[in-house]
């Protein structure tokens, strides 16, 4: 079996695992799955997983872990910056950890079903600023910029700043990110 390389982690995000119990189970979206560390992680907690990448060795490691482990998870190779239509009103839940793409975001919120949750996680622009990383601006939100797409949305959580990894106590050496945590009403 492929494996993810010793700089992927492969243990769901905190900020997926905390607010998990919010929603029931069913039909949830992962875009950008990469090696499906929180995809694979929502199978087993009893979602049915669509996940999306490019990367055709992730996608091809993704349904081999999610067949040998018997979860009910489907990657999908595809480029999602050339389009990606996504089903509407089809989700119960979509995440999106560490990409950044403004113009799929009205596709993705169509694909949730009224009362479906919008779990996101990436970059903002104070990464950047302080470390040069991502190395392009367009991949980091502006201060309340994911906040502002998701304002016909009921807001459930929204964080800026920095998050430490388990054990770090030192701010700056902190992940400098926006999170959101938002359910579609209309």
């Amino acid at each position: 079996m492929m494996k993810p390389s010793d700089h992927q982690s492969q243990e769901a995000a905190p900020l997926l695992k905390q607010h998990l119990s919010r929603k029931p189970r069913g039909k949830a979206l992962d875009i950008a799955c990469g090696y499906g560390r929180n995809a694979l992680y929502l199978a087993a907690q009893g979602f049915q997983v669509e996940g999306f990448d490019r990367n055709e060795s992730a996608v091809h490691f993704c349904n081999e872990k999610a067949e040998s482990s018997n979860l009910s998870f489907t990657a999908k190779t595809c480029d999602l910056e050339k389009g990606q239509h996504f089903l509407e009103n089809n989700y119960a839940l979509a995440t999106c950890f560490y990409y950044l793409d403004r113009n799929i975001i009205p596709q993705v919120k169509k694909a949730l079903q009224i009362g479906g949750l919008m779990i996101y996680e990436t970059f903002l622009i104070d990464q950047h600023k302080r470390y040069g990383k991502p190395s392009r601006t367009a991949f980091c939100w502006e201060h309340n910029e994911l906040l502002s797409h998701f304002l016909d949305f009921r807001l459930l959580y929204y964080y800026e700043g920095p998050i430490l990894s388990e054990g770090e106590k030192d701010l700056e050496k902190g992940t400098w990110v926006a999170q959101l945590i938002a359910e579609r009403l209309l």
